[in-house]
């Protein structure tokens, strides 16, 4: 179930040969906690679960319940306090579901009380972690029956929660909290928590020069949210400024304002110690233990799809790994992330690196018309005048394509590399074909975006935002006209391949010559697909089912 110990299915009847009876309005539970860590004592002592008023939210009844965890027994206080409206069986045609309409948060300790929904849905937003209602909200031991319709035995947090008495006729008393519409469809921002002070390009010849940084203070984090930013990566003392704003953030669990554990990991805009996993594939290449002796395309693509699955399984873990080492008793609970996607250079790998693991997959945009013209002209002999709308036509079907057979999410970047006159572009038709993520490079001589120009960027794709909404991206994707697929094992890149030995361009073979005319006829795929206006993706055929398109064109490796 959803949630199996407040999920209605379990709480109202659905046991009745166990001494079950509906527990009414005001009925209370009084639990103890016995850690589940040897010679530890547990996180916190107490917790109570109460069951609150029924309520209907568009059409949908539901009941309120309540949950408050406290440090100590006595104490007036909880640590946190969650109340959620959870639809009643049914309702909404799931027998076997719980939905949940509402969620709410209070922190006693920083006076928060928050109301966290999706904009897309109207429902409650949850907490980012995997498995969040069956780990993160308490569910019965199987053995443990009932009383007063509550059960006497529950797992929580990684913990027992022992029933000690139940109280009747409890008066409800509802939190009154500041409501946060959260947009966990579009995120935008950077990965810093600092900007440079000249606010304009800095010339990088003959010389490279590196930029002036500043933390970002508390009225650069109302400009950036009114610009349209709703992501950023924070040191624990600029939390205050964006954690009740509807907004989300990442930050170390650690530092002068550490985290509250277990209080903090409920805001269901914190998404954790890291915000995205950095350039497996390009640190692959540049890795001299391996790429002087990488002999073929499909050794890199192998090594890449380890390494992601390798560092993928790290960084899901990363929060837990970081709230252990703060001493904190977990028991039995694992914390895993859902939100860390792939930030990388070779947007011509997403495929693979979604594949072995990936969450979502970013291109780092350093998007300059002129050089590609003629890196497609030079790599596979096709020639072309592109504008810029085609370019972006391209890497985006790359992305879209690299992702959507296993139901990823992408997104780009601007670089400070990018050209000026055609970034406002790359966001918006981003946006429009459906990326999830539009971010920005901060830090680092030429690869700096000066944040003038993040905010300006921002601003505009917020007004085309307003003026051409889109529709939800969460369902399935769209039927679209054609997928160009390339044969499983292969990519298509632009870039210069020294690193596999048989690619190597100072290493003239008939591997690169099959090579390029490969990428001659995955462009001639293209710009048929671009004269004919077709809406088109570029993927890879790993022998599942190629569905979802009006038309597919196969691209062999040998013709």
């Amino acid at each position: 179930m959803l949630i199996a110990l407040f999920g209605s299915a379990l709480m109202l009847g659905a046991n009745p040969g166990d001494e079950g009876i509906a527990p009414s309005t005001g009925t209370l539970g009084r639990y103890v906690v016995l850690t589940c860590k040897t010679d530890t004592p547990p996180p916190f002592e107490n917790v109570d679960i109460i069951l609150g008023p029924q309520e209907t939210v568009a059409g949908v009844t539901g009941d309120w319940w309540g949950l408050q965890v406290r440090s100590k027994s006595d104490d007036v206080d909880p640590l946190f306090e969650v109340q959620l409206l959870i639809a009643r069986p049914g309702t909404l045609g799931q027998q076997n579901d719980s939905t949940i309409l509402r969620y709410i948060l209070r922190i006693p300790a920083t006076g928060e009380a928050l109301d966290y929904r999706n904009i897309h849905t109207g429902l409650a937003l949850l907490p980012p972690w995997r498995n969040f209602q069956h780990d993160f909200l308490p569910r019965p031991v199987r053995s443990g029956g009932v009383e007063a319709g509550l059960p006497r035995t529950a797992m929580f947090l990684g913990h027992v929660s022992s029933l000690k008495e139940v109280v009747s006729g409890v008066e409800w008393q509802p939190i009154r909290a500041k409501q946060l519409d959260l947009d966990p469809e579009l995120l935008v921002g950077t990965a810093r928590p600092y900007k440079d002070v000249e606010g304009h390009r800095l010339p990088q010849q003959p010389k490279k020069q590196d930029y002036t940084y500043v933390r970002f203070t508390a009225e650069d984090y109302k400009q950036m949210i009114a610009a349209g930013s709703n992501i950023f990566m924070v040191e624990p003392q600029q939390e205050e400024f964006v954690r009740d704003q509807p907004v989300f953030f990442c930050r170390r669990p650690t530092g002068k304002a550490p985290l509250r554990w277990p209080a903090d990991l409920y805001r269901s805009n914190y998404l954790g110690g890291q915000m995205f996993i950095d350039e497996p594939a390009i640190v692959a290449v540049g890795d001299d233990k391996i790429n002087r002796q990488i002999r073929r395309m499909s050794d890199f693509l192998a090594v890449v799809g380890a390494r992601v699955h390798e560092e993928y399984r790290s960084a899901r873990f990363d929060m837990d790994k970081l709230v252990r080492d703060r001493k904190a008793n977990l028991g039995a609970l694992r914390i895993e992330t859902t939100e860390c996607p792939i930030w990388e250079t070779l947007y011509e790998t997403a495929f693979y690196q979604m594949e072995a693991g990936g969450t979502g997959f970013i291109q780092e945009g350093r998007y300059e018309l002129k050089n590609f013209i003629k890196q497609v002209a030079e790599k596979s002999g096709v020639r072309r005048n592109y504008s810029n709308e085609e370019m972006y036509r391209y890497y985006y079907a790359v992305l879209r394509g690299g992702t959507r057979p296993f139901g990823k999410d992408w997104g780009m970047s601007i670089y400070g590399q990018c050209d000026p006159d055609s970034s406002p572009l790359a966001i918006t038709m981003a946006y429009d074909m459906g990326a999830r993520y539009i971010w920005f490079w901060t830090s680092d001589h030429e690869f700096h975006l000066p944040w003038n120009e993040q905010m300006e960027l921002t601003r505009a794709l917020s007004k085309h935002r307003a003026e051409k909404p889109r529709p939800s991206i969460a369902g399935p994707p769209p039927t679209r006209d054609l997928a160009i697929v390339l044969p499983y094992g292969s990519m298509a890149s632009l870039e210069s391949l020294w690193f596999i030995r048989e690619l190597d361009p100072k290493r003239p073979g008939p591997a690169g010559s099959r090579y390029k005319a490969f990428l001659g006829r995955v462009f001639q795929g293209v710009n048929e697909a671009l004269d004919n206006r077709e809406d088109f993706d570029i993927t890879v055929d790993d022998g599942r089912e190629i569905s979802g398109y009006r038309r597919i064109v196969r691209i062999e490796y040998e013709p």
